[in-house]
């Protein structure tokens, strides 16, 4: 999935916007996980700090895995089958490992976890034309793939070889995730298409700004040193559970948070550093805590971590750059940018 010539974070923020683009999710080699068997119902209710019992077939989803004291693991995506249960980490490799000791805490047996990662694939294609490819997967309209929805595909080719297809992305834009097999050449065939629909490969930091637009939660980054609140993370966490879960006691006890994360603006070439001071008539009320690329862009955007009642949109503040320069920081509602895929009908 990459091009003769290495393309720039403004042209590969480009395809997310405006055509499509390419990218392998999750960590590289690690981190896929296939659970099988009656009882992964009660692993997967144990590890995930959103409630799993009334997932339904045919679904994805995402989800935070907490550590016991409920600092943020990772967020899973997790897509729902009839007979198999996956989950894709978002950045951390360790995750069979932690389901298998859930399976030893919950004391289960009719449980079966397969690291999937040595003989699967998952590939992540997303902007307004990524219907297109996932319409050739599927045999009936892909207007019915709803979002949220997944469903079994027969991969190109003559191998005749499976697939999950998963209506789910991070931008804002129409997306997409397949995990394959290995060596079925599912990778190679989403690059292809792509570059026919004058898309390809989006990278780390071209998704870092498509995402910081849309505010879809960007693991470790956005909850490094956080707390679930702290980090605008809630809706990936059922509150007021009463079951057992990783991390469930440690989260009931959780204060209020005093501070939380607003996107921010400013003008292109004005972004200051993460780790710098944020000021309200002279007055420190937070820092900068991650900036995503300018890409091409217009104007920088970043994710402040404010006091409250400073954690809302429409006011003006002041941080400065490396040099100590002061600059104009606006906090803005998400998102902020108009998606091009709002505007595009599925199956036009």
């Amino acid at each position: 999935m990459t091009s003769a010539t290495p393309e720039t974070v403004a042209e590969q923020y480009a395809h997310l916007r405006t055509t499509v683009g390419v990218y392998t999710p999750g960590t590289p080699g690690a981190g896929l996980v296939a659970l099988g068997g009656l009882e992964r119902g009660e692993v997967l209710s144990r590890a995930l700090a959103r409630d799993s019992e009334y997932v339904e077939p045919d679904t994805a989803r995402e989800s935070l895995i907490l550590d016991e004291d409920a600092s943020v693991w990772d967020a899973v995506t997790h897509i729902e089958l009839d007979d198999t249960s996956w989950l894709l980490a978002h950045s951390r490799d360790g995750l069979a490992g932690l389901l298998e000791k859930t399976v030893a805490d919950a004391g289960v047996q009719d449980v079966e976890i397969t690291d999937a990662a040595a003989d699967h694939v998952a590939i992540a294609f997303e902007g307004p034309k990524s219907w297109r490819i996932a319409a050739d997967l599927l045999d009936f309209e892909i207007s019915s793939l709803v979002l949220h929805g997944a469903t079994t595909v027969t991969l190109p080719g003559d191998s005749g070889a499976e697939g999950v297809l998963a209506r789910i992305g991070t931008t804002g834009e129409y997306g997409y995730l397949l995990i394959a097999p290995a060596g079925s050449g599912a990778a190679e065939w989403v690059a292809a298409r792509a570059a026919e629909l004058d898309g390809g490969p989006a990278g780390a930091e071209a998704l870092l700004r498509a995402r910081t637009e849309v505010r879809h939660p960007q693991i470790p980054a956005q909850s490094a040193g956080l707390t679930v609140r702290e980090a605008g993370l809630e809706w990936l966490v059922s509150w007021g559970r009463e079951d057992e879960f990783r991390g469930g006691e440690a989260l009931a006890a959780a204060e209020e948070a005093g501070r939380g994360l607003i996107t921010v603006l400013a003008e292109a070439g004005q972004a200051p550093e993460a780790g710098s001071p944020v000021e309200a008539g002279g007055r420190a009320v937070g820092t900068v805590h991650l900036v995503a690329p300018l890409a091409g862009t217009d104007q920088e955007i970043a994710l402040a971590l404010l006091d409250k009642p400073f954690d809302v949109p429409g006011l003006e503040l002041t941080g400065r750059t490396a040099d100590g320069t002061a600059v104009t920081l606006r906090t803005a509602a998400s998102p902020v940018v108009i998606p091009q895929s709002w505007n595009e009908r599925l199956g036009a």
